[in-house]
């Protein structure tokens, strides 16, 4: 039997109730979480970008349950990770969202399926959120590098463009495309192959209709990361969305990649949502409800995201490491299921 993948499992089916949505169980996902988990806790290769298993948190949508998984697990081929993720999501979307969305899936994701994709690192990877109703929506991520710029919608090829032209050292990295109840659509994130000036955005930004963004985004990036500025190579991502009414920015920061996180990170996010009352709420919940019983901590923050657009201030996303996939439960730790912020989060 597997423990972890067992431990894993539980750990959704629990989260799902204590925040209020449907099981992603009942969906039929866990078998895909038992085959990305076939190493013992604490194994390195788990600590890789995508992580075979994560949780995460929203504010914009924050009573969602919402993971992502990496079919197959670090053991995995590339090949595997893209047919397996993409059957699984298929599946998904077929079942939950009819068949003309599971059709458009199917024509966005062909380049990235077809013949000489050449993916080497990761592969894909498979998202999913639920809220009380069921699956609120499925996506699939898939490395996309340049040669797939082409393959890439007009609006968002045209948006890509205009992102390397303006940020040197930009290069695409993965493509993520998202299947909702009533909407589709695709994500272009790209790494960072340069030092990151939070400074050097506002140019990009304005040109992408968000410069009157950029202030309060430096702002939120410079208080949780303790007025840094600048970020090392490979340390950030960016991820463009064609949205209604304009481009949605987001900035991702790999904490595994900085060399100085503040500690405790927990507190400086609470704080951050401070004149939020209800976000603040939904953070304590979600954070209790991924504290699984026996552990010290809930786990470790990986990445913390920034999201703004043309109507939307900067709101907050975190990406969970669960502590399962980093410790073996202890029943002696002393430690209570939910002690707050401070003493079950790692950073």
């Amino acid at each position: 039997m597997n423990d972890l993948a067992s431990r894993a499992t539980g750990l959704l089916d629990r989260a799902s109730r204590a925040i209020g949505t449907a099981s992603p169980l009942d969906a039929g996902l866990g078998p895909l979480v038992y085959e990305a988990l076939p190493l013992e806790p604490g194994d390195p290769r788990y600590f890789g970008h995508p992580e075979p298993f994560w949780a995460d948190f929203s504010e914009l949508a924050p009573r969602n349950l919402a993971f992502g998984v990496e079919p197959g697990g670090p053991l995995a081929s590339a090949d595997y990770w893209i047919g397996e993720a993409t059957d699984a999501v298929r599946r998904l979307v077929a079942q939950n969202m009819g068949r003309e969305a599971a059709a458009w899936l199917d024509c966005r994701s062909e380049e990235a399926r077809g013949s000489g994709y050449g993916a080497s690192s990761w592969g894909a990877a498979v998202g999913a959120s639920f809220d009380r109703k069921g699956l609120k929506s499925a996506a699939v991520s898939y490395e996309w590098g340049p040669s797939l710029m082409d393959a890439l919608p007009a609006h968002l090829y045209r948006t890509a463009r205009t992102a390397m032209t303006h940020l040197p050292g930009l290069r695409p990295s993965f493509s993520t495309i998202h299947v909702d109840r009533t909407t589709g659509s695709q994500l272009l994130t790209f790494e960072t192959t340069n030092a990151l000036s939070l400074a050097g955005l506002e140019p990009l930004m304005r040109e992408l209709g968000l410069g009157h963004r950029h202030a309060a985004l430096m702002s939120v990036c410079g208080f949780v990361l303790g007025a840094r500025f600048v970020l090392p190579p490979g340390a950030a991502t960016i991820t463009l969305r064609p949205a209604r009414g304009g481009i949605e920015f987001r900035l991702d920061v790999d904490l595994d990649r900085l060399p100085d996180v503040p500690e405790p990170l927990a507190p400086l996010l609470q704080m951050q949502m401070a004149e939020r009352p209800a976000s603040v709420r939904e953070w304590n919940e979600w954070l209790a409800a991924f504290t699984q019983e026996g552990h010290r901590r809930v786990g470790s923050f990986s990445v913390v995201s920034i999201v703004v657009g043309p109507d939307q201030p900067p709101r907050l996303e975190v990406h969970l490491r669960p502590a399962i996939l980093e410790e073996e439960p202890d029943a002696d730790d002393g430690v209570p299921a939910w002690a707050g912020p401070e003493a079950m989060v790692a950073r």
